[in-house]
């Protein structure tokens, strides 16, 4: 999962048809603005997840695989949001259907996942930077249409665009300068803000939205920054403040929770944890997990609305809620073991202390019911979304049990390894 070594290559892009092949999310929101046929964007969702997995089986040779997996994932995000969303979308007024305004519930899904495309697949760090910014203004603005939700959404997004400038100039620093008396003054001053940059921009500690279709694609959006995080991953001062943030950030969340454990957001912290402490691997397996939890939540909701409607017993809300988190659980015990592995002793105190508080908000004995509940609904996607975050468990309790687990990689950058 090189996607630092891959910021650092020449070039704007590993492959330019593969490039060219991801900007589908755009073509089809110009193209069905410009047909009127906003209905159409499940359709078209789907299409373009196939044509994503054709790029990815015949040109993907100049990218990692990690990039290729958290492609291919993505590519799914739209499907899944704008699956159950023809006969709302048919519904849209005829006479404003021209207008773009109207068509934005189907479009911001496929605009958001555009973006995180381009964040994923350009090479310098300050272009993927800005792709990851224009998706968290587009997901703001549509939070924001709510009057309750607007002063939240924009409060966070301009904390997160104050990331983007943070850690924009900090990866320049960090190349030297003539204003810096040595190259390892640079370097030092740059990591601390690009640090600080990359973790506002992650949305450290802020709650990703109440809304399960915004949590969702607030996922890639978090992570593109700590994909960067191994570019400031080049002294010992920066894996320490890494570790740091980490355990900032899991304990902000069981300390200054209200009720649950928000999974997007524990789950960050973790993701911090495994960035400094060198482990690529688990923070793929944190993403493919987040990413398959909050899909499970939506789809989850979106089913359980639709039999509430047709006179069937529906769930409590908290139970969907917290179902996706309560699954993910077997992998983030197997997360922290592996992590522990390589963090020091007091490091491993406060990650065992946040584990187990987070613990308490869990609710663990709902999970039986819930899941026996959920999975007599007998809806293919959600058995799937269960047996897959399942499976992801295993794998990575399997490699872990028979040694095969990687070695943490130490990012060189500019010949600095220390």
């Amino acid at each position: 999962m090189a996607f630092a070594a891959a910021a650092f290559a020449p070039g704007l892009f590993a492959s330019p048809i593969l490039l060219g092949l991801f900007c589908w999310p755009f073509l089809v929101v110009w193209v069905l603005w410009a047909a009127k046929r906003p209905e159409e964007a499940g359709a078209m969702a789907w299409l373009g997840a196939g044509l994503s997995t054709l790029a990815l089986l015949g040109c993907s040779s100049h990218i990692s695989w990690g990039q290729a997996v958290c492609l291919g994932l993505e590519a799914c995000i739209a499907v899944i949001i704008l699956a159950g969303r023809k006969g709302e979308a048919h519904s849209l007024n005829d006479q404003h259907s021209a207008s773009f305004r109207a068509g934005m519930e189907q479009y911001v899904p496929l605009l958001v996942t555009g973006c995180i495309f381009m964040a994923l697949l350009l090479r310098p760090p300050l272009a993927a930077l800005f792709f990851d910014a224009a998706g968290t203004v587009l997901l703001a603005w549509w939070d924001g249409r709510a009057t309750r939700r607007a002063m939240p959404a924009w409060e966070v997004v301009r904390l997160r665009l104050s990331g983007v400038v943070l850690a924009s100039v900090g990866l320049m620093v960090m190349r030297g300068g003539s204003v810096f008396a040595t190259a390892d003054t640079a370097l030092q001053v740059g990591q601390v803000f690009a640090l600080t940059g990359l973790c506002m921009m992650a949305g450290l500690g802020h709650r990703a939205s109440s809304r399960a279709e915004l949590a969702l694609l607030d996922v890639g959006l978090r992570f593109v920054p700590l994909f960067l995080l191994p570019l400031v991953m080049v002294t010992p001062l920066a894996r320490s403040l890494m570790v740091l943030a980490g355990l900032l950030a899991l304990g902000s969340v069981v300390l200054g929770k209200q009720g649950r454990v928000p999974s997007l957001t524990w789950v960050l912290g973790f993701a911090v944890l495994a960035a400094g402490t060198g482990q690529r691997l688990v923070l793929l397996w944190l993403y493919s997990a987040v990413l398959l939890a909050a899909s499970l939540r939506v789809v989850c909701e979106r089913e359980a609305v639709i039999r509430g409607e047709a006179g069937y017993t529906r769930l409590p809300p908290g139970g969907l809620t917290v179902l996706p988190m309560q699954m993910m659980l077997p992998l983030l015990m197997m997360v922290s073991i592996v992590l522990a592995a390589s963090l020091g002793r007091a490091a491993c105190v406060g990650l065992f202390i946040c584990l187990c508080m987070g613990l308490r908000g869990l609710e663990l004995e709902s999970l039986p019911q819930t899941f026996l509940a959920v999975w007599r609904w007998h809806d293919t996607l959600i058995r799937l979304l269960l047996v897959l975050l399942g499976a992801l468990t295993l794998l990575g309790i399997a490699l872990f049990a028979m040694g095969l687990m990687p070695e943490p990689a130490i990012q060189m950058v500019r010949g600095v390894g220390r």
